[in-house]
């Protein structure tokens, strides 16, 4: 079910980033008439971890999948980029490779035995981000811009129970590319995240509140959120790929991700997230 509204998400990003246009801006006199829009997709391997301190105290993953649509409108000197991404991986960790032992009792005779099984844990991370950039610097060719980032951060764990932790912030950006020469190029991005606000349960299975909430009124479940500040979540997003431009139209090239990210709501049990990502893709421009 969540990979399926995923990629449904996917498609409607994609159309709404057809729909988006900016009037042309001068830089030093100079006015860039041309809008060019550019859709990339990625597939990368991940390595990392995250300590979900309400559940177990580390899960780790390597080489799992991870997916990213990414589309970018550059007019005149305004860069707009709308990217949605997708993790998903069954961590390995003591509860998920030896089997747990635990007492129980039969409710028809009252007598208590010992049960054993082994954990189903499944981690997924959902990312939708935002990005204008406005071009601050052209020197030949080399281009530095600066600008702001809007995102959409949902970490997911599965385990009889979901446990969910939802966040919208908002923060800087900024992005370097360089042209080596007319096929390769070197881009090197990033951003953190300055306010925000975010929903997470105060232990790992659903809170009673929540899923009353969700049965009641769905956006209800907002009211349970935390304003997000430096003092109770920090993060940072760095991007760097190698492009080779095959054709006027296609191009392909490598990548390296990474993330880390703590979100410490509730204080005394915070979530911690790192990761780095190796990937390939390959765009097309338009």
């Amino acid at each position: 079910m969540i990979r399926k509204n995923f990629y449904a998400v996917l498609v409607l990003l994609m159309t709404g980033a057809f729909a988006l246009s900016a009037e042309p801006a001068s830089f030093d006199g100079a006015q860039d008439n041309g809008t060019s829009f550019e859709i990339k997709f990625s597939l990368g391997w991940t390595f990392g971890a995250y300590k979900e301190t309400t559940f177990a105290n580390i899960s780790q993953s390597l080489l799992s999948p991870h997916y990213q649509l990414e589309a970018k409108i550059k007019s005149g000197n305004f860069t707009h980029t709308i990217a949605a991404e997708y993790f998903s991986t069954r961590p390995s960790s003591a509860m998920t490779e030896n089997a747990v032992v635990y007492k129980t009792y039969d409710p028809v005779t009252g007598e208590t035995y010992y049960d054993a099984s082994t954990s189903s844990l499944s981690f997924h991370k959902i990312n939708f981000k935002y990005d204008l950039n406005y071009d601050v610097m052209k020197n030949g060719n080399l281009d530095f811009s600066v600008g702001g980032s809007f995102m959409c951060n949902a970490f997911l764990q599965f385990e009889h129970y979901p446990s969910i932790t939802g966040i919208i912030c908002i923060g800087p950006s900024c992005a370097m590319n360089w042209n080596i020469d007319d096929r390769n190029s070197i881009s090197v991005s990033g951003g953190f995240p300055l306010l925000g606000y975010g929903v997470r349960p105060s232990y790992a299975g659903c809170d009673a509140r929540l899923m009353k909430y969700a049965e009641e009124n769905f956006f209800k479940i907002l009211t349970l959120g935390n304003f997000l500040s430096l003092h109770n979540y920090q993060a940072i997003f760095m991007d760097f790929e190698y492009k080779i431009k095959a054709t006027d139209w296609f191009s392909t090239g490598l990548g390296l991700d990474f993330e880390y990210s703590r979100v410490a709501v509730p204080k005394e049990r915070p979530l911690y997230y790192v990761d780095g990502n190796i990937k390939t893709f390959v765009s097309f421009n338009f």
